[in-house]
Order: structure tokens, then C-alpha cells, then sequence
């Protein structure tokens, strides 16, 4: 580098120094040492080095100093879930599949965790709980760094220990298992399990959680045959994506048994048949039920099989008592 190009940069800033230009003084004095020794470095690392007893590498070149935390998909914001006790604080990530850049994630965040309040001063335990398939890095071990945190992965917890509990069953389904069958006689023990979870919202919260890791292990059209034999109430999937495509299955079916029946009303009473199955699943009785349907296709069948399931019993029967 050119020592009156040097010169130059620092007679502008020495100019700022004297009060020309943006910004505070001490932001001003960052950047002139910042610059300065950055240029003087980049001019021969190796030189620099031998100064400081840095072991800089033969032929080494500046490279990226505006480092991307995307890179390894870490943002300050965005840690799945930090419990912080009196007595330490325990980080935890939580991965669909095992990510080869994990350890390096882990260290950026204990970084920012040991400078967060509530956090400083306190022992950090960290935890990757893999939920699918892979192997994921939980060590750095190399020259001058060594760091480590603990990996878990969901296949291996054990189911039954997972059930003992509503609010933990849901994780059995990603549980190892030997097969499809086995997965889905799982789930509708695990959708058994949550049902008797302490309040309904509980108890729909346990139930999208299921059908979420349900997503992860098994196939769709399993999941909704689980649905469909548990005779699993709609306003408890209501919040799902299962919900809607088991709604216009139903609505196909009614489709189809009207065309093969060969009558104008086919549809509408294979609707009829359809919202007193849900209703009846929602805990109505069967003369109830078909009161209600009657009254929902009368009003419109486009919408009735949504209304049956998501609406207000209490509703619904005041809607049928003022027929």
C-alpha cells in the first residue's frame, strides 16, 4: 500500500478529528484505528504477524469481513426457547432434520446468550432436539476451540414414557416404530391421550401438536384414516390442515352418491347424512343432528358442512329449536 495513500486517509481523519464531517467523535476515532490497522494488516499479513507472534498463514488474503449470520441460519431474535432459571439458563433448538451446520448455530448463539440479561453470569446448557431423520454435528473440537452441547433425537425417546402424560404424548408419534400400522395405531392412541387433556382449548392445542409431528413421521392419507376411524370431532382439528380436506371429501362423497343414485336430491341428502355424522361425532343426539342439518342446508348447503363442525353447539340447536 502506497504511504501517501495512508497518509491521506489519515489526514481525513484527523480533519474529522477537528470536528469536519458526520458523525460522533468517538465513532470517529473507531473507524480512524479500525482503518488505519486494517490497511496497514492487508498491506503484507504475514509482516504483521511476526509483530504481534500471530501465526499468519503463507499468502493469506483479506476476505469477508461483514460475516452472515444466514449462513448458518442463526438470527440474534430468533432461538427456539431460552428457560432461564435462578441457578442457570438452558437454550433449546428444535430441527426438523439434522443440520451440518448445527454447531456452529449453537456457538453464535451461546455467544449472544452470555451477553442477554438474565443470562450473564449464569451456566448455559444447550439442546438440539432433532425431530425427524439425520445426524447432526454436537461437538467443535479443533485447534484453540473446543465446544460441545448435547443432541437428541425424537426417534429414539421412548413412546410408552411419552403417553404416561397428555401434555407429552404427542411426541410418542415420532417415536421409532416398525412400521405404517404401527404409526398409525400410535396416533390414535396418542389422539385418545390428549382428548382427556384438562380443558378443551388444552386438549385442541395437544391435538394440532399431534397432527404437526403426525405430518413429519407418516403419510397423509394414514392420517386421515386415523382421523376418519377415531370419529374425531371437527371442531377439535378445526385449526388444522386436515380439517378442510376431510370436509371436501365429504362434500365429493355426497357428489358421488347422488349421481349414482340418479336423483336431484342425492347430494343434498348425502350432505344431510354427512353434518349428522359430524354432529353426532360433537356429542348431539341423532334427532337433534338431523334437525340441525336440515335447517344448515335450507339456509345454505354450500356452507353447511363447515357450520356443523365449527359453529357453536349451543348455537346450532338454538338455530334448530327456531325452526
Amino acid at each position: 500500500m502506497a504511504t501517501d495513500k495512508l497518509l491521506g486517509d489519515t489526514s481525513r481523519q484527523a480533519a474529522c478529528r477537528n470536528g469536519q464531517g458526520e458523525g460522533s467523535a468517538i465513532t470517529r476515532a473507531a473507524n480512524q484505528y479500525d482503518t488505519t490497522s486494517k490497511r496497514i494488516v492487508n498491506t503484507d499479513p504475514t509482516l504483521f504477524g511476526r509483530v504481534f507472534d500471530i501465526d499468519v498463514p503463507p499468502g493469506a488474503q483479506p476476505g469477508a469481513t461483514e460475516l452472515n449470520l444466514a449462513r448458518v441460519h442463526a438470527d440474534r431474535r430468533n432461538a427456539d426457547l431460552v428457560l432461564t432459571g435462578d441457578d442457570r439458563v438452558v437454550h433449546l433448538e428444535f430441527q426438523r432434520r439434522a443440520d451440518p451446520t448445527m454447531a456452529d448455530r449453537m456457538l453464535i448463539y451461546r455467544s449472544l446468550l452470555r451477553v442477554e440479561p438474565g443470562c450473564t453470569g449464569k451456566p448455559i446448557q444447550q439442546h438440539v432436539v432433532v425431530l425427524d431423520r439425520g445426524t447432526s454435528p454436537s461437538r467443535i473440537d479443533e485447534p484453540g476451540l473446543t465446544f460441545e452441547f448435547d443432541t437428541h433425537y425424537a426417534r429414539d425417546i421412548d413412546p410408552v414414557r411419552a403417553l404416561a402424560e397428555p401434555l407429552t404424548a404427542p411426541w410418542a408419534i415420532l417415536a421409532a416404530a416398525r412400521d405404517d400400522d404401527e404409526r398409525k395405531a400410535r396416533l390414535a392412541t396418542v389422539l385418545m391421550a390428549v382428548a382427556s387433556a384438562g380443558s378443551e382449548s388444552l386438549a385442541r392445542e395437544l391435538t394440532r401438536a399431534a397432527l404437526t409431528f403426525a405430518a413429519i413421521a407418516m403419510r397423509r392419507e394414514d392420517i386421515k384414516d386415523v382421523l376418519r376411524e377415531a370419529a374425531m370431532p371437527a371442531d377439535m382439528i378445526r385449526d388444522t390442515e386436515f380439517a378442510q380436506e376431510l370436509i371436501d371429501e365429504g362434500h365429493a362423497e355426497g357428489r358421488l352418491e347422488g349421481r349414482l343414485e340418479g336423483r336431484r336430491e342425492g347430494q343434498r341428502q348425502a350432505t344431510e347424512m354427512h353434518i349428522v355424522k359430524v354432529l353426532e361425532h360433537r356429542g348431539v343426539g341423532p334427532r337433534m343432528a338431523k334437525l340441525i342439518a336440515e335447517v344448515l342446508i335450507a339456509r345454505d348447503e354450500t356452507t353447511s358442512v363447515e357450520r356443523a363442525a365449527f359453529e357453536e353447539l349451543d348455537e346450532l340447536i338454538a338455530l334448530a329449536a327456531a325452526r
